[in-house]
């Protein structure tokens, strides 16, 4: 089984923490899989963040790009 840091895709590893606002931060918690439903093919992947240090608990999509621009 796969540890937290051996998964990298484009740069971002899980664990990653990363700004979101001035002063709001987020962690990448997990990587999710694209594939086409009649192929079966690999589409892509979608990287899933999570805020940090506040009261929210939704997860959301962001960009590969954006992690890697905004880490700490």
């Amino acid at each position: 089984m796969l540890t937290e840091k051996q998964i990298e895709i484009k740069g971002v590893k899980i664990g990653d923490v990363f700004k979101t606002g001035k002063n709001l931060k987020a962690k990448v918690v997990d990587f999710h899989v694209v594939t086409s439903m009649t192929t079966g093919e690999l589409i892509g992947y979608k990287c899933i963040a999570k805020g940090v240090g506040t009261m929210a608990s939704n997860e959301f999509e962001t960009p590969f790009a954006t992690v890697m621009r905004n880490k700490e």
